[in-house]
């Protein structure tokens, strides 16, 4: 290389002698020549000068860097020296050497390199999008919850309430139980509107169902509220979905006439609670009763809606129909099977074309299915003994199965019968396609075999014939009986396992475009699931109040579980608890009132009371649904005005004797037993709340309406005696009180207040050292009162009269008189002794006003009043100095030096 640094040299001979380094390698070398351009050294070489530039040395910029490092405790030199002794070359290569000539370890190398930054970008990616999806996560149900507490505050409507702040109001006049009237003002924006006048018509209905509760009468509750619902003539579609779920829920509590022209037979209020509620007598023969009776019942809801689109589908398609002029059922369903089933050519499809009924030449099979899918089951079986000798060409035994099955109360077979029947299904159906569905479906109800098979689409074609078909194949039976009556290979099937099934399908199953939003509520009330009903309907906003009423219904009848205070959600209202469905209809309830009460308190009230429906309940239910529904009296009457407590509670007339208020009039609904079970309950306990509170006044008329006197004359002195130096307006104490005039809110001031107490008091008889104490503490009050107002004479006129401090002659005669006070004073209520510095004070200033008025005047000639004002500062401050420990430094000075300007 020392040929290389000779001066003179060219590039072209530098080229050439580089080039003979590398001619000891051979020519069979594996290893590539290198072989680079003038123009490309000339480019590595201007970037090796860069480098070197960006790194050069500035010793200037070293040494304050060195200060600065060593300011902070850190030795440069040797850190310097550490990284400069650091190898870090081999840091991002392969754990085993890939030499040059390895191409597979170079590849297999990158490959591993290629898998662990997809691993690390995959990881990235998955942490990304797991905190993107917490984030949303977090934001819904933040929101939701936001909005659950907002529903509990009852603000959720502010925004319609600020909407139609400066619109006009509607009024209406309902008359209620006790004949009043209330005035109402409703929303008007057209949302609003239409719930408002929802809850008008729903408000009747309960005012009617508390009169029935009075009475001790029975109310066909349903049937009321199916009447009001007929009403929402603006909201057709509303009315039809909601009709349709109050006759479902007829059906299902069976409360029907027993014919067609009379009223409905009433169920008695509780009917089904004994039975229902407690979920232990619910499982046994009584609970299996109840549950055949709703399945019974769903059925023939079902069984009637179809008879109903039956009589539509003809009217339709009457030429179609041909229908004729008999009006059998017979003829109804062969005009309906000519419309659904024929073909276009007029013609039977062939799978149905045999046999045909004799009367109505219609498929046999399709005219017995859509009898029994009407309800009409004997007119099924009188078909079938007509077309007997067709049957017995193929269906030997079914005429006998099908009588025994019609004339069983439970529509099942016998077991040896059923043994049979299940040889005849197997044979015909169990591994063959059936060429006719509905004789296929009738020998599978007959029999209830394949629970979890799926029935033909022609039978299912809507949800409503899918649950008739389920409820059919349902069988409720008492453990203790079914070992006896039913083949052990009978698989179960019970209305609990049919409402799992639906469930598990859930809403968006039944209704999947979201246009019959009451359908799905709808099939739970037909499966017997009504708390989860009434927690869907409840969270749909539209349909709150009408949930609240079926809440009242359900509960009227006993077939509401409510859950106990431990278990209750402190948000949603219903709840599950150990698979056991309830619904908080305290919580709904006072959801309901809170936005009632605003307007009629009356009604209010009304709903507030039939939580008590729920007293029955298996324990501690029952006494906590009572207590809550004293709760929420208790939040109508803390959330009610002052001027509105009168017609809450009454009135206290002169004489002491009461007259009784909204929630007294109502107390047999509200499980008050007696008076003295309203006053304590309600009346004490909000009292104490106002109290804790500082609703003074509040405080004060309900502790004088539970005629807790003592009580109510204690508040008076401790908020006397808080306020003592408050000023008021000195009108108070010259307002005339009327006589017989009772404390009530009207009063102005708390001064007026007082005087009415007193006075009524004292016209009852009623004397105590608590009323001495209210009144010494009112003339206190009367005094400051005129202390600031500048009147000192009459202010010191009051302050004698109280004979509180030694200002009169007889208690400043001597320093035994004055100590005698002093003594006195210590025994006075604490109401006025916490005052002592402000008392002293005040008589002291008044003092030394008169001193320095009279001593300024221009006569001055009244020497003898001018010492009678010294002597009176004179005993105030012996008398304050036996007090001494009761006041302060600073108000000790301000009382010595005063004493020294009267004096001097």
């Amino acid at each position: 290389m020392g040929a290389t640094s000779q001066p003179g040299m060219s590039l072209s001979d530098i080229l050439q002698q580089s080039r003979k380094l590398t001619n000891q390698l051979g020519r069979d070398s594996d290893l590539p020549s290198i072989q680079l351009g003038i123009d490309q050294i000339e480019s590595q070489s201007r970037k090796l000068v860069s480098k070197s530039v960006r790194s050069g040395h500035h010793p200037s910029a070293d040494a304050r860097a060195h200060y600065l490092l060593a300011s902070g405790g850190i030795d440069a030199a040797q850190l310097s020296n550490a990284i400069q002794h650091t190898n870090i070359a081999n840091t991002f290569e392969p754990l085993q050497p890939v030499y040059d000539t390895d191409l597979e370890g170079y590849i297999r190398h990158e490959h591993e390199q290629v898998i662990l930054s997809m691993i690390e970008e995959g990881r990235r990616s998955a942490l990304d999008d797991f905190h993107t999806g917490l984030g949303r996560s977090l934001h819904r149900d933040w929101q939701a919850q936001k909005q659950r507490i907002l529903d509990e505050l009852g603000q959720h409507r502010g925004s319609e309430d600020a909407a139609s702040s400066s619109t006009a109001t509607l009024r209406r006049s309902v008359s209620h139980v006790s004949g009043a009237s209330t005035s109402v003002a409703a929303p008007s924006s057209e949302a609003s509107l239409a719930q408002h006048s929802r809850m008008i018509r729903y408000d009747a209905v309960i005012a009617r169902l508390n009169r029935a509760r009075l009475d001790g009468e029975s109310l066909p509750l349903i049937h009321a509220f199916m009447e009001t619902v007929e009403s929402f003539t603006q909201e057709p579609s509303r009315q039809r979905a909601l009709l349709d779920a109050w006759t479902a829920l007829k059906y299902m509590v069976h409360e029907m006439p027993s014919d067609a022209s009379s009223r409905p037979t009433p169920v008695q209020a509780r009917e089904y609670a004994a039975t229902y509620l407690d979920v232990t007598h619910f499982e046994g023969a009584q609970g299996v009763a109840l549950r055949q009776k709703w399945v019974r019942g769903a059925r023939a809801y079902l069984e009637r809606q179809f008879a109903e689109y039956m009589e539509q589908v003809i009217a339709a398609n009457p030429v179609q129909a041909q229908r004729g002029g008999v009006p059998t059922v017979r003829a109804m369903v062969a005009a309906f099977l000519r419309v659904h089933l024929r073909t276009k050519e007029g013609t039977w499809p062939a799978d149905l074309s045999s046999p045909l009924d004799q009367a109505t030449q219609a498929p046999l099979w399709a005219m017995l299915f859509f009898l029994v899918r009407i309800g009409h089951v004997q007119e099924a079986l009188v078909c079938v003994q007509e077309n007997e000798a067709a049957l017995q060409r193929t269906d030997m035994a079914f005429h006998a199965h099908f009588k025994a099955w019609a004339d069983a109360p439970d529509r099942q077979l016998p077991r040896g019968m059923r043994d049979h029947w299940m040889s005849e299904y197997v044979t015909r159906f169990r591994h063959t396609t059936p060429d006719d569905p509905y004789r296929y479906a009738l020998y599978r109800l007959l029999g209830r075999f394949d629970i979890s098979k799926k029935f033909p689409a022609a039978l299912v074609q809507s949800t409503e014939n899918w649950l008739w078909l389920q409820l059919s194949l349902v069988s409720e039976k008492d453990e203790a009986r079914a070992t006896a009556t039913q083949a052990p290979t009978l698989q179960s099937y019970t209305l609990q396992d049919l409402g799992a099934k639906l469930e598990k399908y859930g809403e968006a199953h039944f209704d999947p475009k979201g246009q019959r939003p009451l359908h799905y509520f709808q099939l739970l009330l037909l499966v017997g699931r009504f708390e989860k009903a009434v927690a869907f309907l409840q969270s749909r906003a539209a349909y709150e109040v009408d949930a609240v009423h079926f809440a009242i219904a359900l509960a009227y009848y006993g077939l509401l579980r409510v859950p106990a205070a431990k278990d209750a959600s402190q948000f949603d209202c219903g709840v599950v608890v150990q698979g056991v469905a309830y619904v908080d209809m305290a919580r709904m309830i006072r959801r309901y009132t809170r936005q009632l009460a605003s307007t009629s308190r009356r009604d209010a009230l009304a709903y507030m009371s039939l939580l008590c429906l729920n007293a029955d309940s298996p324990a501690p239910v029952g006494e906590e649904q009572v207590q809550r529904c004293h709760e929420l009296v208790q939040s109508l009457l803390l959330d009610a005005p002052t001027s509105a407590l009168h017609e809450l509670l009454g009135d206290m007339q002169a004489d002491g004797m009461p007259t009784p208020g909204l929630i007294e009039q109502q107390s047999a609904l509200l499980h008050l037993g007696d008076r003295r079970a309203f006053l304590r309950s309600i009346v004490h306990a909000v009292a104490v709340q106002c109290d804790r509170a500082q609703r003074v006044t509040e405080a004060i008329l309900l502790y004088n309406y539970g005629q807790e006197r003592d009580t109510v004359l204690g508040v008076l002195s401790r908020e006397l005696g808080t306020n003592l130096m408050e000023p008021a307006q000195l009108a108070d104490w010259d307002a005339t009180l009327a006589p017989g005039m009772t404390p009530s809110a009207s009063s102005s001031s708390l001064v007026v207040l007082t005087r009415a107490i007193l006075a009524s008091y004292e016209q009852q008889g009623h004397a105590s050292a608590k009323m001495d104490t209210c009144r010494t503490l009112l003339q206190l009050k009367r005094a400051a009162t005129l202390y600031r107002d500048e009147q000192w004479a009459p202010a010191l006129q009051t302050l004698e009269s109280l004979h509180l401090l030694p200002l009169d002659a007889e208690a400043r005669a001597d320093v035994v008189s004055i100590t005698r006070k002093a003594e006195a004073f210590k025994s006075y209520d604490d109401n006025i002794t916490k005052n002592f510095s402000e008392i002293v004070l005040m008589a002291m200033n008044v003092l030394f006003k008169l001193h320095e008025v009279l001593q300024n005047s221009v006569t001055r000639a009244d020497s003898t009043v001018l010492f009678e004002y010294r002597s009176q500062a004179r005993a105030l401050m012996m008398w304050a100095g036996m007090l001494r420990f009761r006041m302060s430094n600073e108000t000790y000075s301000q009382l010595t030096r005063l004493d020294v300007y009267v004096r001097h």
